[in-house]
C-alpha cells in the first residue's frame, strides 16, 4: 500500500512538473483575502486554478493547511490565468499564490483533474434543454463511468471494484462534447478482491438522502456484500435518468427541471421522510408528460 502511494504520489509530482512548464501559470484562491496587506487570513487557503496544458484545461485544487500558512503566504496580482474556481471576491479573481520556500517538513498533497466548464449535469440540465439523441449520449456515458468504477481490474494499471455510494446530478460533470464523467468519490468504498473486504465504516448510511435506494432507507441492505452498494448506485443512476428525462423535448414537450421527489419530500428530506415515500408507500417518481405515450 505505501509503495503504491508514492508511485501514485511520485507520477503526481512529475505531472506537476510537466504542468508547470508547459502551463500559462497557476493561480490560487483565498477564501479571506484582506485586500490591505494581500495576505490571506484563514485557517486554511483553497488553491485552484484552471491551467492550459498542451492544449487541454486542467483544473489543479490544493489545500494549504494552518501550519503552512504560519508563516505568511502572500497574494500578489496576476493576470496570466483566466479562469479560477472558488473565488468569492473581485480581488481573489486576479492573485497568485507564492508559499514560503519548502523546509522539508511538510507534504503538500494536489488533485490534478481536467476541467470541465459546464458543470455539474444539474447545473446543465437547469440550463438546457436536451434532444433524444442528446439524452442517450449523456445517460450512456453515465453507465459507462459507473460500469468502469464498478469493475475490477487485474494488472500492473489494475484498479479495485469501487461502489460510488453518492450518485447525483450534482456529482455528475458534463464536458464540453456533452458526454458525461463521474465526480467526488469522497464517500466511495472499494472491494478486495482477494480477501473479500469492503473498506466500509461503521455506519453505511451515507449518502444524498433523495437519493439513497430503498435498502439503505430501511437498513436491509446486506453490507458484507459489495454487489449491495453497486446496486444501491444503479437505484441513483435511474434518478438521474429520470431527471434527465424530464428535460427531453419530445413531441416539443419538455418539462421544467426537478429533483426527484421534488412533489412528495420537503427540499432536504430527512431519511425517515425518505423512508415514509419509498419504503412505506413505494412511490416513484411519475413518467413525464412527453414520455407518457411512449412505449
Amino acid at each position: 500500500m505505501t509503495r503504491a502511494l508514492g508511485s501514485a504520489l511520485r507520477q503526481a509530482l512529475l505531472l506537476l512538473a510537466a504542468a508547470a512548464e508547459l502551463s500559462a501559470g497557476l493561480k490560487c484562491v483565498c477564501l479571506l483575502c484582506d485586500s490591505s496587506n494581500f495576505t490571506c487570513q484563514t485557517e486554511g487557503a483553497c488553491w485552484a486554478s484552471v491551467m492550459l496544458t498542451n492544449g487541454k484545461e486542467q483544473v489543479i485544487k490544493s489545500c494549504v493547511s494552518l501550519p503552512e500558512l504560519n508563516a505568511q503566504v502572500f497574494c500578489h496580482s496576476s493576470n496570466n490565468v483566466t479562469k479560477t474556481e472558488c473565488c468569492f471576491t473581485d480581488f481573489c479573481n486576479n492573485i497568485t499564490l507564492h508559499l514560503p520556500t519548502d523546509n522539508g517538513t511538510w507534504t503538500q498533497l494536489w488533485l490534478v483533474s481536467e476541467y470541465h466548464e459546464q458543470g455539474s449535469l444539474y447545473d446543465y440540465l437547469n440550463r438546457n434543454i436536451v434532444t433524444v439523441a442528446g439524452m442517450v449520449k449523456l445517460a450512456l456515458s453515465i453507465a459507462s463511468g459507473l460500469a468502469h468504477l464498478h469493475m475490477e481490474i487485474v494488472g500492473t494499471q489494475g484498479k479495485p471494484a469501487i461502489a460510488h455510494r453518492d450518485i447525483k446530478s450534482k456529482n455528475i460533470l458534463v464536458k464540453k462534447c456533452e458526454t458525461c464523467a463521474i465526480a467526488d468519490l469522497g464517500l466511495a468504498v472499494k472491494h478486495d478482491s482477494i480477501l473479500n473486504t469492503i473498506d466500509i465504516p461503521q455506519n453505511p448510511k451515507v449518502g444524498t438522502k433523495r437519493y439513497m435506494a430503498p435498502e439503505i432507507l430501511d437498513d436491509t441492505m446486506n453490507v458484507n456484500i459489495f454487489d449491495s452498494f453497486k446496486r444501491a448506485d444503479i437505484y441513483s443512476v435511474g434518478l438521474v435518468y429520470w431527471e434527465i428525462a424530464r428535460r427531453c423535448s419530445v413531441g416539443g414537450i419538455v418539462e421544467e427541471y426537478q429533483l426527484p421527489y421534488y412533489d412528495m419530500v420537503p427540499s432536504d428530506p430527512s431519511i425517515e421522510e425518505m423512508r415514509k415515500v419509498v419504503c412505506d408507500q413505494k412511490f416513484r417518481p411519475s413518467i413525464p408528460n412527453q414520455w407518457q405515450s411512449c412505449e
